[in-house]
């Protein structure tokens, strides 16, 4: 990612112009001597040069040799030389490209360059040169800034839109841009690919029983062991929480794959050390072949993940290879389907809302609505537990739209009893996103509640914002944000086509998830992906919301950073509806 004209001429062009006059003027009496103006211009000049001294940008003049005629101490500071070491020597033993076409005149305008430094080390400069004429002589000022840490932050979002910052490993994006290159090549070649889905057996016990931070630290082990299978050419990737998947590239028949997944499998035997804990750890894997089972890689995902929930099935720890019979729905995903069809008759589908607080002010700002599932038998049920399930079915789509309505409704409801108005976020699900009619089932269910369009915030799901069919997606966003509803990028460590995607969205809100918060405190790296994200939605004019804050450390270090709004369990859990009721109606403060 590299800093355009644009952006440089924004950065430094104030700067600039008031640093053009300034030496203009300062060359003006520079060249007066007269006696009479001699004590005035002598005054005037210390003036000047005091002003030059303090300027934050490294300053300097050069004549049309390239010959250095002033500097300030921050050009100075910048290269490491004093004052009198650069007077009178050659710009070009400072920064490189200040000539246009080698030998010719001095290239005017801005640029990023290099700089070298006494040292001999090199860095990277933000550069504006300008012609500013002295008494009939051809001279020039230069304006540069170090650009070094801005250049390191963009580095590092290109490699969080690339890779994921817990792991390593490559993201869903980057997965796929490997995957349709290599079913690409391989159609070419007549060979085989190989699509592999793990999911980690009981993962959550983990993390409910021994933290986030020791389930971070088994995700990467298992990252490691997971890479040591491969070869080189192929790709291991995190999809997210506890998922890999596995592309291996030009094989020649199925029992290379099985190979593969049986030293998976044993290596994966070997305790786990975490944390001075021995964690026992196995994993389910399905796989899929192209083009023996599809050519399609959105449907090879989709098989492989098939053929893990039979692995689940057959009693985890093993893996299971994509067949005709897993062409249908597999049996658990019937059975879900019936379970939800019947308590969405029985009304023991509930929805719990998360307050969202505002920064500055300590007030609840909005609600998340999150949804739960009050089963008879097995208690309070959250979302995450079947939703995977559901949404292999086709009442994936009933569910969202009994979301949006019952959270739409409540929000009204609130409004009528004279309680402060609140903006409502209710999460768009993939399939939802990707079906046609999403929006002019928005603008129903506003019209419908009488909700008014700007209470309500849509999260997207971040994949559908790279890849195949993205204007498609753009196109909804742009009518969305043109019907008046926020929409939200619920996820933002996502694929390589991320900065550049966003850029070009009609979005209001950023989210930075929990994984980047959890250690946003005590991790330098964790901290420098937070603040590089705020600063990015702060280019874009972007809200950002900080999801999962749990600790005081993480508040206070989000606040340094500048966030706007937070949520999370250190202010309030999702709770029933009542509850944000008495919260809003004692004017409760959270922060």
């Amino acid at each position: 990612m590299t800093v355009d004209v644009t952006t440089l001429i924004v950065a430094i062009g104030v700067t600039f112009a008031a640093t053009l006059l300034l030496m203009s003027w300062y060359s003006r009496l520079r060249n007066r001597t007269s006696s009479i103006e001699k004590p005035a211009t002598q005054a005037g000049m210390e003036h000047l040069r005091t002003v030059l001294d303090n300027i934050a940008d490294a300053v300097m003049t050069i004549d049309s040799q390239g010959v250095i005629g002033m500097i300030n101490p921050m050009a100075a500071g910048m290269f490491g030389y004093t004052e009198g070491e650069i007077l009178g020597k050659n710009v070009d033993m400072l920064l490189t490209d200040i000539r246009a076409g080698g030998a010719a005149g001095i290239s005017i305008g801005a640029r990023e360059v290099v700089g070298v430094r006494k040292s001999g080390a090199t860095f990277q400069v933000g550069l504006t040169v300008r012609e500013a004429g002295n008494q009939g002589r051809q001279e020039f000022v230069l304006i540069a800034r170090d650009i070094t840490a801005q250049k390191q932050a963009e580095q590092r979002l290109v490699y969080l839109a690339q890779y994921d910052a817990l792991t390593g490993l490559p993201t869903r994006a980057l997965f796929h841009d490997r995957a349709t290159h290599a079913l690409a090549r391989a159609h070419r070649e007549e060979k085989l690919v190989a699509i592999m889905y793990l999911d980690l057996d009981h993962f959550k016990n983990v993390n409910d029983g021994m933290g986030h931070h020791a389930g971070d630290e088994l995700l990467k082990a298992v990252a490691k062991r997971i890479t040591s299978c491969l070869r080189d050419v192929d790709t291991v990737s995190r999809m997210g929480g506890d998922e890999f998947t596995v592309i291996l590239e030009s094989i020649p028949h199925i029992d290379n794959a099985t190979i593969v997944a049986e030293k998976i499998l044993d290596v994966m035997q070997e305790p786990f050390q975490v944390d001075g804990h021995e964690i026992h750890m196995t994993v389910s894997i399905g796989i899929t072949l192209y083009p023996m089972d599809d050519k399609d890689l959105t449907n090879l995902l989709k098989d492989a993940d098939q053929a893990m929930y039979r692995a689940k099935q057959a009693g985890r720890n093993n893996f299971q290879i994509f067949g005709a019979d897993m062409a249908e729905n597999i049996a658990a995903v019937k059975l879900i389907e019936t379970q939800i069809e019947h308590a969405l008759e029985r009304g023991e589908l509930l929805l719990h809302y998360q307050p969202r607080m505002d920064m500055l002010s300590g007030n609840i700002m909005g609600v998340e609505a999150l949804l739960r599932w009050r089963h008879p038998e097995m208690g309070m049920i959250s979302a995450n537990d079947f939703m995977p399930q559901l949404e292999r079915s086709k009442l994936v789509y009933s569910v969202d739209e009994w979301v949006l309505r019952t959270a739409c409704l409540q929000n009204r409801q609130w409004q009528k009893i004279g309680l402060p108005s609140l903006c409502m976020t209710v999460n768009v699900s993939p399939y939802r996103f990707r079906r046609k009619g999403l929006v002019e089932l928005v603008t129903n269910i506003l019209k419908e509640t009488g909700m008014s369009p700007s209470d309500l915030e849509l999260d997207i799901p971040a994949e559908n914002l790279v890849g195949i069919g993205q204007e498609n997606y753009r196109t909804v966003l742009d009518r969305l944000n043109a019907l008046g509803a926020h929409v939200a990028l619920a996820d933002n460590g996502i694929g390589d086509s991320f900065i550049d995607s966003i850029k070009r969205l009609s979005l209001r809100v950023m989210k930075i998830d929990r994984s980047f918060v959890r250690n946003a405190a005590v991790d330098p790296d964790q901290a420098a992906i937070v603040q590089a994200v705020i600063a990015l939605a702060r280019a874009l004019k972007l809200k950002v919301v900080a999801e999962g804050v749990e600790t005081a450390e993480q508040l206070a270090a989000l606040r340094r950073y500048g966030c706007d709004m937070v949520q999370g369990y250190l202010f309030s859990k999702p709770v029933a509806t009542e509850d944000i009721a008495s919260m809003l109606r004692d004017g409760k403060r959270l922060l």
